[in-house]
Parts: structure tokens; sequence; C-alpha cells
């Protein structure tokens, strides 16, 4: 697993988020357009219930594009959340050798947002799935 480091940044997002969401947060990680947020396991739901404004709140605060996503024990499930803005249609895992290969199928007219300006998206949403899984490689399907 990778070595993680948290900023100052990081930092005043979990604080904000956990004023402004009131449920576990199990990860926060950023990129130049993005904050991700990852809740526990069920926890998506409470979490709207308590706040069905909390991603405009976090947005006028943060001024990124905020993703909030509920982890899972189950690999294709925890993939399929963080993906699931991008209408996911199929996740294709193939494990040799030891090794975890990931390809992600989202509707056509999202590839390009879930790969994001430069790649900063798929890379940041394959930190996220590395975090909590031993993988090889995330990549969306063409």
């Amino acid at each position: 697993m990778k070595e993680v480091t948290i900023d100052n940044n990081i930092m005043r997002y979990i604080a904000l988020f956990e004023k402004v969401g009131h449920v576990e947060l199990r990860e926060c990680m950023e990129n130049e357009d993005m904050v991700l947020f990852i809740v526990g396991e069920r926890k998506l739901s409470e979490l709207f219930k308590r706040n069905p404004n909390i991603i405009t709140e976090l947005r006028e605060h943060i001024n990124k594009h905020i993703l909030v996503a509920e982890s899972s024990r189950d690999l294709v499930t925890f993939v399929k959340n963080i993906f699931y803005r991008f209408k996911v249609r199929e996740v294709i895992v193939d494990w040799k050798e030891g090794q975890t290969d990931i390809l992600v199928a989202v509707e056509q007219g999202e590839v390009g947002k879930a790969i994001g300006k430069e790649g900063r998206n798929i890379k940041l949403f394959r930190d996220a799935v590395a975090r909590s899984f031993n993988i090889k490689s995330l990549n969306i399907k063409q």
C-alpha cells in the first residue's frame, strides 16, 4: 500500500466535510479539479438525508468539483461507487499472476469526464481504489 500524506488542504476539507456532513469519512483526496470524499459503507443515504445540499455547500467552500462515494469491502462495488456519476455499464476485473487489472466501461458521453483533463480524474480514482485494494491498473474502456 502507498503511503498517505495529509496536507493542510486535505485537513481543511475533512473538517469542512465533518461539519456539514455528520457521517463517517473514510478518505479524502484531491487533484487540481476535484475533491473526492469516501464515506463508510451504507453511509451515503444517511449523508444526503442529513444534508441534501452537501455537494453544493462543499463546492461553495472548496471551489472544485465534488465527488462523494461510498466505500465497500467488495472491489467491484467500490469501483462502481466511485464511477457512479459517469454511468457505469460494467466493471471488468482481470486477476492473473497475483496482479489485478480493472477496466471500467462508462457511458460513451462520460468517457472524457471520467478520464479528466490530462488524465487527472482517472489517476485520482486509481489512487483511491489502490488505497483499499491491491491493484495493478485501473483504466477506462474506450
